[in-house]
């Protein structure tokens, strides 16, 4: 997964550096006044952000606009229960107090990430596969995919999204955040890559390309937590 992060402090940024440690993708906003434009443009499953840069409750309703489907996480100090209440109103998902343990925001982290594709657990089936979000591992059985990182991550987004279209370009956004994007070529050879890594169970799942739209993940056989969604 990518999440979107405003490393605005330096406990946000000791969290981004934690985040990274994980295998998390990130992308790092610095300036407060860029975050809605990078949470607008972004192919992110999660934006993280402190509490101090919200100057008011518009803040969080304007993000909330910009990308409706990305889940909010507010990280506060000794925030009130009304301040809390004000905020989950005006669309924050979930308030974490900035002195819990980085393990235990972690992992509130991750759960409301998954959560907002329909995941209630770290890992959880897509057709005859069954993916561990947490170590970001593929499995088929008893046989574990030897996917590169970016093959993976791909493959992660496309799961999470069953059915779903997906551009070129925001495959390229997940996978790369705004910068260091391969050639188109190079991209093209992830996926067939990914192809060849899904050719075993390609009768059940496969990655079909709509032409000149994107690609998609077709799963023709569930299973377990598999999670469905139209197209």
């Amino acid at each position: 997964m990518r999440y979107l992060i405003a490393e605005t402090t330096w406990k946000m940024m000791s969290l981004g550096h934690a985040l990274a440690q994980t295998g998390t993708l990130l992308t790092r906003c610095e300036a407060a006044e860029d975050i809605e434009e990078f949470h607008r443009i972004g192919a992110h499953d999660l934006l993280v952000i402190e509490a101090s840069v919200l100057r008011n409750q518009t803040t969080l309703t304007r993000l909330r606009e910009r990308n409706p489907e990305v889940p909010i996480a507010v990280i506060s100090r000794e925030a009130d229960g009304a301040q809390i209440a004000a905020w989950l109103m005006a669309g924050a998902d979930t308030v974490l107090p900035s002195e819990a343990s980085p393990e235990e925001i972690l992992a509130r982290l991750g759960a409301v990430a998954r959560r907002a594709h329909g995941v209630s657990l770290p890992v959880s089936d897509c057709g005859p596969l069954r993916f561990d979000l947490e170590k970001r591992r593929v499995h088929f059985g008893a046989t574990t995919l030897s996917l590169s990182p970016k093959l993976y991550e791909i493959l992660e987004f496309l799961a999470l999204r069953p059915g779903r279209l997906a551009t070129r370009e925001t495959l390229m956004n997940h996978v790369y955040g705004f910068e260091n994007e391969p050639a188109p070529r190079v991209f093209d050879v992830y996926m067939c890559n990914l192809r060849a890594h899904l050719a075993p169970v390609e009768a059940a799942l496969a990655i079909e390309t709509v032409r000149g739209e994107g690609y998609r993940l077709r799963v023709s056989e569930r299973r377990g937590t598999a999670r469905t969604m139209a197209a």
